[in-house]
C-alpha cells in the first residue's frame, strides 16, 4: 500500500487517527511515511495532548516462575526470552513472590555447605540441590565458582535406562532438564544421549500425538 501524503496530515485527522482510533504515533507515522518526531511536532502543533499511559500488568504464574528460576536454575534474562516479556517483568513478579533470582540462589550457597554436602558425605549435585532448594545446574556452577571440584568420574560412568529414557522424553513429555535431574547429570549429557538414540523434537511431538490420540480411542470405546 502506498504511503498517503503527509501534507493531508491535518489537526482533525490526526485528531481521529490518534485520538478517537488510538493508533499510536508510530503507527500514524508509518502511514504517513514520516518520522516519529514529525508527528509528535505536529500534536504539540495543534494542541493535540497526549494519551494517558495505561501499563497493562502481564500475569506470570508462579509455579512456572519456581519451576524456571528454582528448578531449572534459569537467570532472569533467560526466563523473560521463553515468556516473552522483559526481564525486569521478570524480576518484579520474583520479588513478588518471594522467589529468589539465580544470582541470589547462587550467593546464598555457601562453600561449608558444599563441603558438607557434595564433598564430606559424596551427595550428587542432584541430592545436593533438593536439599538446598534450587537446580543441580546451580549446584555445579557454585562448585566451580569456589573452587569445589566436581567428580567427573560419576559422570562418565553414569548408566541412562534407554527404555526409561524414552518414556520420559516420548510418552512423558518431559523436558531435559527433568531429566537431567532425575539422574543427577548435565541437560548436555541427556541431549547426547537422545542424539544417539536418534530422539528429535519431532519425534517427541510426534509419540505425544499418538498417546493423545490413543487415550481418545480409549475414552470414546468406553
Amino acid at each position: 500500500m502506498e504511503p498517503l501524503i503527509a501534507a493531508e496530515l491535518d489537526k482533525e485527522t490526526l485528531s481521529r487517527l490518534y485520538l478517537k482510533e488510538k493508533l499510536s504515533l508510530r503507527a500514524i507515522a508509518k502511514m504517513y511515511d514520516v518520522s516519529y518526531f514529525c508527528v509528535q511536532y505536529r500534536c504539540k502543533q495543534y494542541g493535540i495532548k497526549a494519551r494517558p499511559k495505561t501499563s497493562k500488568r502481564i500475569h506470570i504464574d508462579k509455579a512456572i516462575l519456581q519451576r524456571l528460576c528454582i528448578k531449572e536454575g534459569k537467570s532472569s534474562k533467560e526466563v523473560a526470552e521463553l515468556l516473552s516479556c522483559s526481564f525486569v517483568t521478570v524480576r518484579e513478579r520474583c520479588r513478588e513472590y518471594g522467589i529468589p533470582l539465580k544470582g541470589q540462589q547462587l550467593k546464598r550457597i555457601t562453600k561449608d555447605q558444599l563441603q558438607n554436602l557434595y564433598v564430606t558425605d559424596r551427595k550428587s549435585t542432584r541430592e545436593v540441590a533438593k536439599v538446598l532448594g534450587c537446580s543441580s545446574e546451580t549446584v555445579r556452577t557454585r562448585c566451580k565458582q569456589l573452587g569445589i571440584p566436581l567428580r567427573k568420574a560419576a559422570r562418565d560412568g553414569l548408566k541412562i535406562d534407554h527404555a526409561d529414557l524414552k518414556r520420559l522424553y516420548l510418552l512423558e513429555g518431559r523436558n531435559m532438564t527433568d531429566i537431567a535431574n532425575k539422574w543427577g547429570c548435565s541437560v548436555a549429557t541427556i541431549s547426547n544421549r537422545l542424539k544417539k538414540l536418534g530422539l528429535t523434537k519431532s519425534s517427541k511431538k510426534s509419540a505425544l500425538h499418538k498417546v493423545t490420540n490413543t487415550k481418545q480411542a480409549l475414552r470414546k470405546r468406553s
